[in-house]
This record gives structure tokens, C-alpha cells and sequence, in this order.
């Protein structure tokens, strides 16, 4: 009879682990470890803000689903973060004047150095949220923001 019993308990403890292995691996498998790279820093030049924006309206709304500030400590900064799977657009700039905010200047033009995903410093940012967006799921890895100062001419 003793034996019975304790099979039953080594029974419900093996199906016990495996349940709770299982539901681990299906929530995990909704989130993707993501590495986001910040590049072209001016190093002890203020603070890098970085927004991360799970959808249009939040980024029109300049609020963002996820937000960072790092000290501008090395002209590259990592940053990791844990999102659902989805489209997203990641922006960042560095505060120069240290102020807390974005600095615009003629035509709303960034006077301090600003990235944002898919844009690579040619030109101006469309500024859309389905133009700048960027897929993340378990492949996505490490998302590189490179920092450039606009220019009108």
C-alpha cells in the first residue's frame, strides 16, 4: 500500500512539473528578448531617451508603450527589453541641453541628434507610424537606432 502512495505522489509531482514547464514555454513563446542598440552617441552629451511605440495612436500622441533614458556613457548603448510580439516603432535622441525634452527649432526640424527605426540619415523620417514600424518576435534580436542630427539643406 505504501508504495502505491508514493507512486501516486511522484505521479502528480512529474505531471505537476510538466504542466508548469508547458505553460512557461507558451508564455514565453508570446514575448521576444529583444537587444536595442543605440549608436552614434555623443558620450557624456546628455541623456539618451528612447520610446518604444506599440501602435499609431501612441506615436502620434508621443506616448509611448515603453520608454528608457540611459547616460550617454560610450558612443554605443544596449538596452534590453521584453516585448509581445507585434509592429513597433522604436525612436531615441539624446538631450544635449539636458532639459528633459526634445528641442525643435524652424518647421519643427530636431535640433538635437534623434533615430528612429527604419530610418537609416538620409533625408527626414516620414514620421508614420506603418513607414517607421518594425516587426519583433522571437528572430528579431538586436535593433540598431543610429543617432543623426537633421538638417533642412
Amino acid at each position: 500500500m505504501k508504495n502505491i502512495w508514493i507512486k501516486k505522489q511522484v505521479l502528480k509531482l512529474v505531471f505537476t512539473l510538466f504542466f508548469w514547464v508547458f505553460l512557461t514555454m507558451n508564455l514565453s513563446a508570446e514575448d521576444a528578448h529583444v537587444v536595442v542598440e543605440i549608436s552614434n552617441i555623443i558620450i557624456n552629451g546628455g541623456k539618451v531617451s528612447i520610446g518604444i511605440f506599440s501602435n499609431a495612436e501612441e506615436f502620434k500622441k508621443e506616448e509611448p508603450y515603453m520608454g528608457f533614458e540611459l547616460e550617454s556613457t560610450n558612443e554605443v548603448l544596449f538596452q534590453e527589453v521584453l516585448l509581445p510580439h507585434g509592429e513597433y516603432v522604436i525612436s531615441a535622441y539624446q538631450d544635449t541641453n539636458n532639459n528633459g525634452k526634445l528641442d525643435t527649432g524652424l518647421f519643427g526640424i530636431p535640433k538635437e541628434l534623434v533615430g528612429i527605426s527604419n530610418y537609416f540619415g538620409k533625408g527626414f523620417p516620414s514620421g508614420n507610424f506603418n513607414k517607421q514600424k518594425i516587426p519583433i518576435n522571437d528572430t528579431t534580436g538586436t535593433i540598431t537606432i543610429g543617432l543623426y542630427k537633421l538638417r533642412l539643406f
